[in-house]
């Protein structure tokens, strides 16, 4: 086994790469060409030793021999695609002529790429480059996955607790009915929070699987508008923020009323949510040539110019939207809601001084 570092061509492309073969010709020309390319290189003679070395310390890509005596390549891939995570970035080396059920074993066990001997300089290191950035890519997005489940369990226990302490309020033999009422709404609003929540997270599972639909069918808007707003005009009154409605509820379009609802509470959930007390939230509904457009507008501290196209992205939140803290779930679901009624979402800044959020629906 051989462990060469990488010299003065490190850079951010670098990779950790482990290279296996029973050739240590082979072994030696692959290394040098990579360790001319600026990755740290460590190289096995067999499936046994390799997986020693990947225990030892997991690289970020395995380029790794079909055929080789004793352990062979699809049983080595085999065992480290049942390492937790799925273990590193593998790329199959094989002599096509000779072993195409090899190849073909190979992709079932979860092989990322192979490449067929002789082996190019220049197509190795372009295939090591976009193997690396893809596997980098999907560990990325699997700590942000993790995190986005870290923040989902804690914006769950926050009023799982409080739903604790309420309980201990009930108990009290001393309420005023008045009090006892104010309770109880306390407890609705809580249930209704952890409701959307909920529903949430399955949009946007079902919106990952690609198996989110919409059920259109002629609506009014009242059906939709005014359930929303008798839900948030309590807490706007709450946090001290005037909430306000403009616009026609007798106008038809073709929507799913539920998801349609579900969108527009995540946009004006997010509104008051950021707007400060004494501020103003704004409802508005028109009509735009065939299409029929929802408002919804803050004097809150508005979205960054640099994320407005990205705040819409699965897994990705503004600055502001992390330091206040929840899963930022809703914006995307918003917008997968919007897209599957053949409209659009989009954000801009408004005359409140904040965000302007406007779902534009076909009529």
């Amino acid at each position: 086994m051989t462990d060469r570092r990488a010299g003065a061509q490190t850079g951010d492309a670098a990779g950790d790469v482990l290279i296996v073969d029973d050739f240590v010709d082979t072994l030696a020309l692959y290394e040098a060409v990579l360790v001319e390319d600026g990755h740290q290189v460590r190289t096995a003679q067999s499936g046994l030793e390799a997986l020693r070395l990947v225990e030892q310390r997991q690289p970020e890509l395995v380029l790794l021999d079909v055929s080789m005596p004793g352990l062979g390549g699809v049983e080595v891939l085999r065992r480290l695609r049942a390492l937790r995570g799925g273990g590193p970035s593998v790329i199959m080396v094989t002599a096509a002529r000779r072993e195409p059920h090899a190849i073909e074993a190979g992709l079932k066990e979860g092989a990322d790429a192979y490449l067929t001997k002789p082996i190019d300089s220049r197509e190795l290191v372009a295939r090591i480059r976009a193997a690396l950035e893809t596997f980098r890519l999907r560990r990325m997005l699997e700590a942000q996955r993790l995190d986005h489940v870290a923040m989902l369990v804690h914006d769950l226990r926050h009023p799982l607790s409080s739903l604790g302490l309420i309980a201990e309020v009930l108990e009290a033999e001393d309420l005023t009915p008045a009090e006892r009422r104010q309770t109880v709404a306390q407890i609705r609003s809580i249930c209704g929070d952890m409701a959307r929540l909920v529903d949430d997270v399955l949009a946007a599972s079902r919106l990952e699987a690609g198996v989110f639909s919409v059920e259109p069918r002629k609506v009014r808007l009242g059906e939709v508008v005014e359930p929303m707003l008798a839900v948030f005009s309590p807490v706007a009154l709450r946090r001290r923020v005037a909430l306000t409605f403009e616009g026609p509820l007798d106008t038809e379009l073709s929507a799913d009323p539920q998801k349609l609802r579900q969108a527009l509470d995540n946009l004006l959930a997010n509104a008051l949510k950021f707007t400060p007390r004494g501020g103003r939230v704004r409802v508005r509904v028109w009509r735009e040539a065939a299409h029929v457009v929802f408002e919804v507008a803050d004097s809150g501290p508005g979205v960054a110019p640099s994320e407005q196209r990205a705040i819409f992205d699965r897994y990705m939140q503004g600055s502001r939207g992390r330091a206040a803290g929840g899963a930022g779930l809703g914006l995307a679901i918003a917008r997968g809601i919007a897209e599957a009624h053949l409209g659009s979402i989009d954000v801009s800044d408004c005359d409140l001084g904040g965000a302007a959020f406007c779902v534009k629906l076909p009529a």
